[in-house]
Order: structure tokens, then sequence, then C-alpha cells
């Protein structure tokens, strides 16, 4: 029988041509023998139409070269990869876009960009009225660079483990409004993958000509609208302007979509961001943790306009500063003057030693579109109340504070630093947080200055999981690789690498080998590209 999934199946074709009074008559006059033989060469006929349109795509697909790797290899579920040198998280997003689009142009298939809901993953629409042309190349291109295909609307999941190759990850395609398309993608050490969140959407838009202007009708809501002019002009807009999560570089190839997409998001952040990093301990794992957080943000922070690396030590020679990498002297202390740093941005992210991002983030998850700062909050205890920053932000502001800030990365003004620096406020000693033999509370800068920028209305804190774990704790290796597997936590603090008691432990050891595992991809701030195995000493 011909594929049942097919826009020309047997019985689709068979109710197209036979009206029903004749298949009823039918049904009672012809022997069922001639009916099942008449219905049988149909579907062999079908069948053999549709494995001549199949190998039409398929050499279409390879014509134009489409889904290259380095080679294949099988996720922990089996399923299968591709290895990429230099894999991020937005390079991933890019290569499925360019690979859909491409496939989509060779089978002259007209398409554009949807500013989807959900902005992990590019959308793409295309004319229901193609949707069978649709499902040939893309099976061609999935057969072709293996990759994974469902439902989305209907939400039909039971064929995400089936290479979309076969004819069975297709069982859905019929009544499908929109699927969604993704490949498996490792680096080398095959500890980071990437493509379960993303992928790419492809929706299948109606024409309603019910109105004197005719118009596309979007099988779902979007984030501008769902119903446009068919004859709306096409534009070229960066990956950006659809997705928070993609890297603000204009040289990048832009794609394609209608005019009327063309506004702003409502959470698209259009100034720059800046982000400082906090150079200390010139100690093997003091160069650990600087090179997790320069490539953390190199894997989840595309959007980063400059990085500043603030050396209050001998900064390492690998370190190569060009126009997105400053490196600047500095005196301990300095986080309390960081807004008189030349060059830098009002807005920016402050990673002290042992600050990570683990998961991909935007601008939005640190920023609102009017520039405050969202300052992620903490616990709140009876020793946070006694603090000697909540006394501080009291003086400086007059009013009590509610609630510690997390650990990890966290958003600041150049802004809020002149204006609290205004009101004459002493600046706080900052104690070493890598020696501190237990896991701090509130940093006293960040309790001060988002204090002061809350009640002056530059900053509106939020909640937000986060991870601090201390490189003493015992079972410290169990917590690590928790994370690693997981990888389901945006923010990370590491304290106490240099303690005696996380050496004698082996937790400063544990914790360097979760850093190369965790963030096994060099980032584009390395000049030497490499790790030194004496790295890997506590």
């Amino acid at each position: 029988m011909s594929d049942p999934t097919s826009m020309s199946s047997a019985v689709n074709v068979y109710k197209r041509l036979v009206p029903q009074p004749v298949r009823s008559a039918a049904a009672t006059t012809v022997p069922a023998g001639v009916r099942r033989k008449v219905k049988r060469r149909l579907a062999r006929t079908l069948s053999r139409r549709e494995a001549r349109l199949h190998r039409r795509a398929l050499r279409r697909v390879r014509k134009a070269g489409l889904g290259h790797s380095e080679r294949r290899t099988h996720a922990p579920d089996g399923r299968v990869g591709h290895v990429h040198t230099g894999l991020t998280a937005d390079l991933a997003r890019r290569l499925d876009h360019d690979l859909v689009t491409q496939a989509l142009d060779a089978a002259e298939i007209p398409w554009f960009a949807v500013p989807a809901l959900d902005d992990r993953r590019v959308c793409l629409a295309v004319d229901h009225k193609d949707k069978g042309a649709v499902r040939r190349v893309l099976r061609a291109l999935l057969e072709e660079h293996t990759g994974y295909v469902v439902s989305v609307s209907p939400a039909g999941n039971d064929t995400g483990t089936l290479p979309g190759s076969h004819v069975k990850a297709w069982k859905h395609y019929g009544k499908a409004k929109v699927i969604r398309l993704t490949w498996l993608r490792t680096d080398p050490t095959e500890n980071l993958w990437v493509g379960e969140e993303q992928g790419i959407e492809i929706e299948f838009w109606t024409t309603n000509t019910d109105l004197p202007t005719e118009r596309l009708i979007g099988p779902r809501p979007n984030r501008v609208q769902r119903a446009v002019p068919s004859d709306a002009p096409g534009i070229e807009i960066g990956l950006d302007r659809l997705s928070g999560y993609c890297d603000i570089d204009g040289d990048l190839e832009p794609t394609v979509t209608l005019e009327d997409f063309d506004v702003l998001r409502l959470e698209e952040i259009t100034f720059p961001v800046d982000a400082v990093l906090l150079w200390q301990h010139r100690t093997p794992w003091g160069e650990a943790l600087l090179r997790a957080a320069l490539r953390s943000l190199h894997q989840y922070a595309p959007w980063v306009d400059v990085v500043h690396v603030i050396a209050e030590a001998e900064p390492p020679a690998w370190l190569r500063a060009d126009d997105r990498l400053t490196v600047v002297r500095a005196r301990p202390g300095s986080e309390w003057y960081l807004h008189q740093l030349p060059d830098l941005a009002d807005h920016f992210l402050l990673l002290r030693p042992g600050a990570l991002l683990g998961r991909p983030s935007r601008p939005f998850d640190y920023f609102t579109p009017n520039g405050a700062t969202r300052p992620r909050r903490g616990p709140w205890n009876a020793q946070e109340s006694f603090a000697p920053w909540t006394r501080t932000a009291y003086t400086a502001t007059g009013r009590v504070t509610a609630h510690g800030y997390a650990h990890g990365p966290q958003p600041h003004r150049a802004e809020t630093l002149t204006r609290l620096a205004a009101t004459g406020v002493t600046p706080l000693p900052l104690d070493d947080a890598q020696l501190s033999p237990i896991v701090p509370g509130t940093q006293p800068l960040d309790g001060v200055v988002h204090h002061f920028g809350h009640t002056t209305g530059l900053a509106d804190p939020s909640g937000e999981a986060f991870v601090a774990l201390h490189a003493a704790l015992p079972g410290i290796g169990n917590q690590l690789e928790r994370l690693l597997v997981r990888r389901d936590s945006r923010q990370i603090q590491l304290f106490g690498l240099g303690t005696d008691e996380a050496r004698a432990r082996g937790g400063t050891k544990a914790v360097l080998d979760f850093l190369h595992r965790y963030f096994p991809v060099p980032s584009v701030f390395e000049g030497d590209h490499h790790t030194d195995e004496a790295d890997n000493r506590p």
C-alpha cells in the first residue's frame, strides 16, 4: 500500500475521484474482491509515483550539497548526532536555518520567517498548498543529513526518536499544522549536545479571500500578527530580530521575512550590553575559572558586545585582546568604580570568579526594554538582615531591604554606580569568595547597588533559580555530575576553590574536571585555543 500519510494517498485519491453516492452504490453492487483489486492497483500506482518524486527530491538535495558535518556519532539516548568543531548554540541554530531554507529554495518552495512566540526556535512559514512538496524535500533532507521530525500542532511527539527519513516518522503529517525539525549536534569531545530545545518549526499558512484584500492566515499566534496581506513585500532581517538568543553581529547572513513582521518585539533589547569579568587569582584553578567564564559567554550569550577583563593580578598570556575584549589593570576593590571604566556600555553583566552562565540566555533575562536591570533575588535570613551591606543600603536610600541577591552573573548599570557614588556612600570591603570556607551571603556590592537601583527606579528585581556550590562540599562530585547531565541551570556560582579543605578533599580537582566537560568549546577570546594540562592541577 502507498504511504497513508502522503498528501496523495490511495484513500484520499479514491475519495476525491469517486463521489460519495457512487462509493455507497459500489459498496452494495460491486463485489468486495473487485473493489480491493482496484484499490490495490491504485495504491501501487501512487506508491511508484511517490517513490519517483522522493528520488527526484533527494537528487535536488544532493545536488545542492546540503547537510555537512565532520562525522556522525550517537547521542546518549541512541539517536544520531553530528559533530562540529567550535559548536555553539547559536551556530547550531544558524546551521539548521540554512539547511532548511536552502532545501526549500532547491525545491522552489516560497517561504518566509515568522517571529514565533517561543524564540528559542526559528519558525518558517510556507503555503499550505505546498505541503506535499515540503514533505518530500524535507524527508529527502533528513535522509541526507539525519534529523528528526515531530508534529507540534496538533502535538505528536511519539516520532521524536525515529529518523526523519523513515516513512513512519511522518505519520502525523497529514493533519499537522506545524511541524518541528531537529538535528542533534555536538563538539568533538561529545560533552556538549545542542539541538533538543532548538530546531526549525514550519507553519502551514492558508489563504483567505473573504475580504477584498487577500490575506495569509497563520495556524497559530505569533509575536506580531496572525494575518498578513498576501502581497506583503519580503525583506531581509537578522536572526537576532526574530530570536533574543542570537548573535547581534550584523555581518552574519540574514533571513527573509515579510515587511509586516519587521517590528520591535516586546522583549527586544535595542541597547548594547557589555560583560565585565574579574581576574584575581594567578593560579591554575583561577585561569580555569576565567576560561570557563569566557566560554560561557561565548556559548550562551553571543549578544554580548564587548568583554572587559578587570585584572587585579597579572593577566594570563593566552587572553587575546581585540575589539571585542579589553584588559584593564586595577587594584583590589575596583568593583565599586566600574562606572569609571573607559568605553564601558551603560548596561553590563558582572561575572566574578566562579560566576558562569549554564544555559542559553537573552538580554531580556537581565534587562528590561526601558533600560532597567533585572537583578536576581537571593535568600533572606537573619544573617542577611544584620549584614554590613544592609546597613549601608539603608543609609544610602532610607529604606529597609527585604531580600538578598543571588550569586552568579548579575546585571548592572554604570548610571546606578554613578548615582550611588554621588551619595557619598563609603565602599564596603569585598571578601575573596574563592578563599572563603563557606558559601557567603549576598555580595556587598550587589546588595547595595541593586537596592539603590530598585529604590530609584533603575532596577526591577526578579527571582530565578540559581546554583551555588562550595568546592569543599562533601559529595560535590555528584552535584557537579547532576549539573553536567541536566544542564538546566542558567546561573552557576562556584566558591572555595582556593581553600585548603577543598584541595584536600579533591573538590578543586572535581570542579576543574567539571568545567572542562561543561565548557569544552574554546571561546574566541582565547589566543591559544587549548587548555593547558596545568589547568587540571588544583
